[in-house]
Formats: C-alpha cells, sequence, structure tokens
C-alpha cells in the first residue's frame, strides 16, 4: 500500500455459519477493508503457514466464487498466488494455485503486480509466461520438474520495506502486540527446523533501527508489548544493548518488551531484570528433548543445567511461570528418553512452586529440505503412547501440558512431502466437508483415510523412511542450502555428531552465503527521531498533592465499526488511543500497568450508542483540550462528544449510573397494546414510549439480571437470533437521584 498504484486489502476464511450464509445467499466472499469481492480483484495471493490450511485455500476460493483449479479461470479472474514456508514443496497444490513466491516476498510482490500492471488482459498464459521468468517464482504451467527454481533472498533487511503503520485490530487476536523483525535466518544449524534451513542466510536489522521502528510502531498504535522477532532472540549479537536501549524509550509509555521462543544458553540475570521493567510477559524456551543422545541428533545441544539456571533467573527476575517445547517421536526414541520430559518437568515445577508451567509435546515431522527428512513418522499409536507415558509421570497441580493431536500431524507430514497426486486428495476432502482442520472439532483422520482409500493412495508412502539416492518430490525447489550438505547433516545425525554454529568462525560450507560468520550487523544511517509531541505530558507516577485538573469524565459514542466488539475489546482501544495521545495519564501499578481509567456500564454487543463513558486520571494538572487532544487518536466510530474535569471525591460512573436509554427499530410494525400489557410483567423497565409502530424508546436499569436483550425479547415475543438482528441504539445513561434523572455529566 506504499506504492500508488497498488491497493492491498485483506480477507479471511470466514467460520462454517457465515460461509453457509454467503453461500446460500449467493453472495461472493469479499475484503475486511471495503467490502469489495475478492473475484473482483487483480491478484489473491495466500500466505501458506500450515499444510492443514489448504483445504482452506479451496473454501476461500469456492466462497469467493472463483473456479478452483488453474486450467478453469478465464483471463477475468484473479491471478492466484500462494507464498510462506510450505511453498517450499508446492506440488500438493499446484493444480490450484497459478503462481508459487519460493523464499522472501518483499522484493518479488512488487515485479509481480509490475508484471500484471504490463499485462493486455488477453491472454493469461502470457501473464503466467512473463510470471515464470521472474527469479523465486514458480509457474506450474510453464515449468516442469527438471527446472530449478531458486529461492527469493532478500540480501538486507530492509527500513523501506518494513509494513508501516501497523494495521491494529479491534478484537483480540493470538499476537496482540507490535512485532519487529530483528533478524532473518538462523546459523545454529538444528537438523529438524525447516524455517532455520529456509530462511539462511543470516541478515541481521541494525540495533539504531530496529529502535526507531518500535518507537515509530508504537506511536501511531498504541500496543502495549513490542515482541521482538527472531529464530533465535538471544543470538543477536547485541541484544542486551537492544532492550535497553527500548526500555529506556519504551518505559515512558509503559510498554513492555518480549521475546518469542529462546534456546536459553545466552538467558542471563540482567536480560531478565530488563525484560520484567514494564510487565512480565511469557517466558518460552524450547529444550526439545531431554536426551543427551537426543541433543546430539537434531544438533541442538543445550543441556538440562543450561535451561535450569536460565528459568532461576526468570524467577529470581519476578517471573511466576514460563512455557517449556518438547517434542516426541524422534528417530529411536527409547521410553527412558521420553520418561525424562516428565521428569524434567517436574524438577522445574518445584522451581516455580507458586506458577504455573505449560508445556508443549509436538510429534516430530520430517520436514523437506532438512537434514531429517529422509527419516520416517512414527506410528501415532506409538505417538499416543509416549503423550500418555508423560501424562501419567507428571503429579504436580502446576504443571500444565498440552499436545497436539499425532493424527493431524500424520496429515500434516503427508502432506508436507506429498507430490502432484495430493491434489485430487485435498479436493476429495474439501467435498467432503474437510475445511478448518487445524481446530480439533473439524479434524477427521477417517475422512482423509477414505478419500485416500477411494483415490488408490497409500499415506506409508509419504511417512516411511526415504533412502538418501532416491529423487525427492521437491528437489526442484533451491532454497539455497545443497542437497549434499543435508546429505552431510543426516549422516552425521546417525553418528550423533554435532554440527558446529556458523557464527562460532566455522563455515559449514551449507551454500546458503559464502562466509555467513563475518556477516556484521548493517548500520543504518543516523536518523533523528521523530520529535514527540508530548507537552511535558508522559506518564509518570502520581506523587504528592495533585492540583485541580487530573480527573476528566468524557462522554463518547461507539458507531457500527465497533458495534459487535466486546466491552473488552472497547476497552482495549481506548488504552491504545490513550498511548498514542501521549496525554499524561496516570497508570497502575503491579504484574501488568494499565491506565487509570474506569467506564460505565458495558454496551451489550450488537448495540451502537451515542452516550457512553469514561473517566480517567492524569498525572499532573492538565490544561489542555481534551477532545482536540485525544480525539484525533481513537479509532474510526469511536468520537468524543463532550469533555470536563471532575473533583477526585466524585463517585464512580459504575456508582452512579443505574439506568441506560435504548431506541429499538424493529423490522415490522409490532402491537402497542400487547407490548404495554407485557411491560408489567417484566422486571427492570423504567419507562417506556412509542416513537412509531416499528420504533420505542427504552429506559432499562442496569442491575444484575436485568439484560436487554431478554427483556425486548419479552416484549415482542420474538425468538433471539431475530431480536439479535434489530437496530438498537443506547442514547444516554442516567443516574436516578431522589426521583431525579440526570447524566453522568449532570452529576458532578
Amino acid at each position: 500500500n506504499q506504492q500508488n498504484n497498488i491497493i492491498c486489502e485483506r480477507s479471511f476464511a470466514p467460520w462454517l455459519d457465515f460461509g453457509e450464509r454467503l453461500k446460500t445467499s449467493a453472495i461472493p466472499l469479499y475484503s475486511l477493508d471495503s467490502k469489495r469481492p475478492l473475484k473482483d480483484f487483480h491478484i489473491l495471493g495466500f500466505s501458506l503457514q500450515s499444510e492443514l490450511s489448504y483445504t482452506n485455500v479451496l473454501y476461500i476460493l469456492d466462497l469467493a466464487q472463483i473456479p478452483l483449479k488453474s486450467e478453469e479461470r478465464k483471463t477475468t479472474d484473479p491471478l492466484i498466488i500462494a507464498g510462506g514456508p510450505c511453498c517450499v514443496n508446492p506440488l500438493p497444490l499446484n493444480h490450484f494455485i497459478d503462481v508459487f513466491v519460493i523464499g522472501d516476498g518483499e522484493e518479488v510482490i512488487l515485479e509481480i503486480a509490475a508484471a500484471f500492471q504490463n499485462w493486455n488482459r488477453k491472454n493469461r498464459s502470457d501473464l503466467l509466461a512473463t510470471l515464470a521468468k521472474i527469479e523465486g517464482v514458480y509457474v506450474p504451467k510453464f515449468h516442469s520438474p527438471s527446472k530449478i527454481i531458486k529461492k527469493r533472498t532478500v540480501p538486507v533487511l530492509d527500513e523501506k520495506s518494513f509494513p508501516y503503520p501497523p494495521v491494529v485490530p479491534i478484537c483480540e487476536i493470538t499476537h496482540d502486540r507490535l512485532t519487529v523483525e530483528i533478524a532473518r535466518g538462523c546459523t545454529r544449524g538444528c537438523r529438524f527446523c525447516q524455517a532455520g534451513i529456509l530462511n539462511r542466510p543470516l541478515r541481521l536489522r541494525p540495533r539504531e533501527e530496529i529502535v526507531r521502528l518500535a518507537e515509530r510502531g508504537i506511536r501511531s498504535s498504541g500496543w502495549e508489548e513490542v515482541s521482538l522477532l527472531s529464530l533465535s532472540p538471544l543470538d543477536y549479537p547485541e541484544l542486551i544493548e537492544l532492550v535497553n536501549d527500548l526500555t529506556q524509550n519504551l518505559r515512558k509509555r509503559m510498554v513492555a518488551i518480549s521475546l518469542p521462543s529462546m534456546r536459553g544458553e545466552k538467558f542471563s540475570p540482567e536480560l531478565a531484570h530488563q525484560l520484567a521493567d514494564i510487565k512480565k510477559s511469557a517466558l518460552t524456551f524450547a529444550p526439545e528433548t531431554m536426551s543427551p543422545r537426543l541433543r546430539s541428533l537434531v544438533n541442538k545441544d543445550i543441556s538440562e543445567a543450561t535451561i535450569i539456571n536460565a528459568i532461576q533467573s526468570a524467577v529470581n527476575a519476578g517471573w511466576s511461570g514460563v512455557k517449556l517445547y518438547f517434542m516426541i517421536g524422534l528417530p529411536e526414541e527409547t521410553e527412558a528418553e521420553v520418561s525424562a520430559i516428565a521428569d524434567f518437568v517436574d524438577e522445574i515445577s518445584k522451581i516455580i512452586r507458586n506458577g504455573e508451567i505449560r508445556f508443549s509435546l509436538s510429534p516430530f515431522t520430517p520436514k523437506p529440505h532438512t537434514p531429517l527428512q529422509w527419516v520416517g513418522f512414527e506410528s501415532v499409536f506409538v505417538l499416543q503412547q509416549k503423550i500418555e507415558t508423560i501424562r501419567h509421570r507428571i503429579r504436580r497441580r502446576n504443571l500444565r501440558p498440552k499436545w497436539e493431536n499425532p493424527e493431524t500431524v500424520l496429515i500434516q507430514t503427508v502432506l508436507s512431502r506429498g507430490d502432484e497426486r495430493l491434489n485430487n486428495l485435498i479436493l476429495n476432502v474439501y467435498e467432503q466437508g474437510g475445511i478448518f482442520q487445524e481446530w480439533s472439532e473439524f479434524f477427521q483422520l477417517e475422512r482423509w483415510q477414505k478419500a485416500a482409500t477411494n483415490l488408490g493412495i497409500t499415506f506409508d508412502d509419504y511417512l516411511k523412511p526415504m533412502n538418501l539416492d532416491q529423487p525427492l518430490p521437491w528437489d526442484f525447489i533451491d532454497v539455497g542450502v545443497s542437497k549434499e550438505f543435508l546429505k552431510q547433516e543426516y549422516l552425521k545425525a546417525q553418528q550423533g555428531e554435532k554440527t558446529e554454529d556458523c557464527s562460532f568462525g566455522t563455515c559449514s560450507d551449507c551454500g546458503a552465503c559464502h562466509d555467513v560468520s563475518k556477516t556484521p550487523i548493517p548500520k543504518s544511517p543516523a536518523t533523528v527521531l521523530e520529535p514527540s509531541l508530548d507537552y511535558g505530558r508522559m506518564p509518570r507516577k502520581i506523587t504528592g498533592y495533585e492540583e485541580l485538573k487530573t480527573r476528566f469524565r468524557i462522554k463518547y459514542t461507539v458507531g457500527e465499526n465497533f458495534r459487535y466488539a466486546s466491552h473488552l475489546d472497547l476497552v482495549r482501544a481506548i488504552y491504545r488511543a490513550l498511548r498514542r495521545s501521549e496525554l499524561p495519564v496516570a497508570y497502575s501499578q503491579g504484574f501488568a500497568p494499565r491506565p487509570l481509567v474506569s467506564f460505565g456500564p458495558p454496551l451489550p454487543v450488537g448495540v451502537s450508542s451515542i452516550g457512553e463513558y469514561l473517566d480517567f486520571q492524569m498525572v499532573h494538572h492538565y490544561s489542555g483540550n481534551i477532545v482536540r487532544d485525544f480525539g484525533p487518536f481513537l479509532p474510526r466510530d469511536i468520537r468524543i462528544f463532550e469533555s470536563r474535569p471532575i473533583s477526585r471525591k466524585t463517585d464512580s460512573l459504575g456508582k452512579i449510573i443505574n439506568l441506560a436509554k435504548y431506541e429499538i427499530v424493529t423490522t415490522e410494525q409490532f402491537d402497542r397494546k400487547e407490548i404495554l400489557a407485557k411491560k408489567e410483567q417484566i422486571n427492570g423497565i423504567y419507562q417506556l414510549d412509542f416513537v412509531s409502530d416499528q420504533s420505542f424508546i427504552l429506559l432499562l436499569q442496569i442491575a444484575p439480571k436485568i439484560k436487554l436483550f431478554d427483556t425486548i425479547q419479552k416484549l415482542l415475543g420474538w425468538e433471539e437470533s431475530r431480536v439479535r438482528g434489530l437496530s438498537i441504539e443506547r442514547k444516554d445513561c442516567y443516574s436516578l437521584l431522589n426521583g431525579k434523572l440526570m447524566t453522568p455529566m449532570e452529576v458532578l
């Protein structure tokens, strides 16, 4: 979207009920941003992060009314492209995807867009032929398996290609934080890790640039956390200095810093204390296995003592819980090696006696382009036994195990190691209702097995060990690391030999670069940070006497975009807007500091409003204009209507508000006499006035067991789903004092 001639929007696979409604209503799936049908876009791009999402690709195409197979699409249909880690073996989807991008996408996506713009819109094959000439692009129609497709690699992490401003969602998401990629690639050489191979060579983002990106990102988003993204964050050469710089820069906004899953060797007490400065975000370590033999096999030699010391450092810095990742089903894994995992987490539970230890068990899957790609997949029965072994050995209450279903991992392995025959398997499973296969409630192994049987496909062909000399379906994809290197690593794994980390000065000759060990951190040009328009308004702790104008009451509106947001979603949006505004808001103390804001009664989901209220506390006297200094930072459809300072002795909103006025507009006429008769039998109705034969005003108590939709349902005699679809607006909130109705702005 930074390009003047490109508009990029987002869409997601809708849940089953909404997807069915789209089909029955013949409405094509549309974009989230402009609601434009997907079939009206020129290019539709899929990010393939998991093989189990393959059927959802067909689901989206189907809902968008786009032909599923590439050969059936016409000139007027969108170009269907895909990228992501799954594309390093594109064969299982090559009947459905027009173009695969192998490797980094920052540069190649602009080249694809340029080729489309220069296309005469007459012959689809002409466009595909042009795209087939771009490095890093695989076009099934024009590339035979004998044609080697070289992965696209960007030489440096360019600040210009960093997505800005970040998209801040209305609802809570899984990774609800600002993410800044500090490095791409890894030199550790774990033999099971596909990401470590695919993202070579190592590229480091300059420290000064990371600080700039974090500063800009938080200023424009208001997020309360920054995550430093890397495959191995503790290997960033200047990590301590970087975290210190970020802490100094972000502390004034009460923004925490977190790291993704870590190996553990370099997690020091100093780093633990720095990360705990604002908020103790989740700490995750990935030992993978507690067997010395298996550590040597996978080339991830982290001792038990190293992990324990890292966790002890976290506990000493105030952390009360950690998360651990383990693998089961590694080659020739014994029962004793499995039991060692349970013994280890039990030991950790003694260190964190009053906290929670969550640990995850993932069945090992031999991924393409890794040294262990030739080994077989453990049977589902044996994997389930290993999970049960660990479950039965843990006794302590603060241990929280979680595991992947071995059956889903089996299908994931089949699809990752598959060939062109699996296109029909994926289509067959989709046609039998197999979507959202990463969700346990929708996954059925029997569905996949039945489809395979009907097509004459045997899963064992893709699960069994492979011969070193046999051709592999994905051999035509060159990810930069040579197959000879992978073979050498496989043989070393069998012997339990280790390969040193390239960053220690010994090049392993993997083929990804000439000399990774001498790659310095690039220095970005000195850039002055944008001035922060704070006017001395940065948050600080309240100490001593405070002047009069430190507490404010705001009346605001909630429009259509937030109509279906929960109260917690609305609270998060207000918090982030306050952080963006840089008003001198006071924060709470404790584990996770929050702005000192109190809200009026929660707005029911599905209701808009022109009369919502909140109070917030400043850290010192403030004589500015709240509407001017806060209003522009609120998301669309939340608008400030009125603001005024209030005394610190003023009662809270929750204490004074006891009535709310709603206007309900129905889709058809109702019987006024019948509604008035029912009104007398329903608790909580203070007043009811008719506007017309299709709308009425309801003044309802704010009290336990009195619910808006239940009340309307009883008045109209309609079912809940019908009532939920009505147009309802909250007009205002009131305080009934001594028989007189007053708004919170009047009760001061």
